[in-house]
């Protein structure tokens, strides 16, 4: 089987990760377009080693169809650093990105995302 990853699933589960790592710290709610890139070649290879085949779905056109269709959810923005990113909506939580996005994930998806070792990128980033 292989699985097709978008940018909407790779930023949601990206975000969930950091902000549980936070414990929700409102101001960890971004994510940028180069950590997306390597937390989605981790979780690609974390399946890979799994015996899974997927591709990441990261067009700019992709994302601008996410931002337009997810916009409760999500808006672009810049860091502080004048770095592209994705940031989480204010008044959104860890618990309304699970139950939108987490819900419907194939298990194998769901864990790669999960991983320990997928989740150490977004974590070095974040301290």
């Amino acid at each position: 089987m292989c699985f097709y990853i978008g940018i909407e699933d790779l930023a949601a589960n990206a975000l969930i990760e950091i902000l549980q790592s936070k414990n929700g710290d409102d101001s960890q709610n971004i994510v940028t377009y180069a950590e997306l890139e390597k937390y989605g070649a981790e979780v690609v290879h974390y399946l890979g080693e799994q015996g899974e085949k997927a591709v990441l779905i990261l067009s700019r056109e992709n994302t601008n169809h996410m931002l337009c269709r997810y916009s409760d959810f999500f808006v672009e923005t810049e860091t502080d650093k004048k770095e592209p990113a994705i940031e989480l909506r204010k008044g959104k939580t860890v618990s309304d990105l699970i139950e939108r996005f987490r819900t419907y994930l194939e298990i194998d998806v769901l864990l790669a995302f999960m991983s320990e070792k997928t989740v150490s990128v977004l974590r070095r980033q974040h301290g």
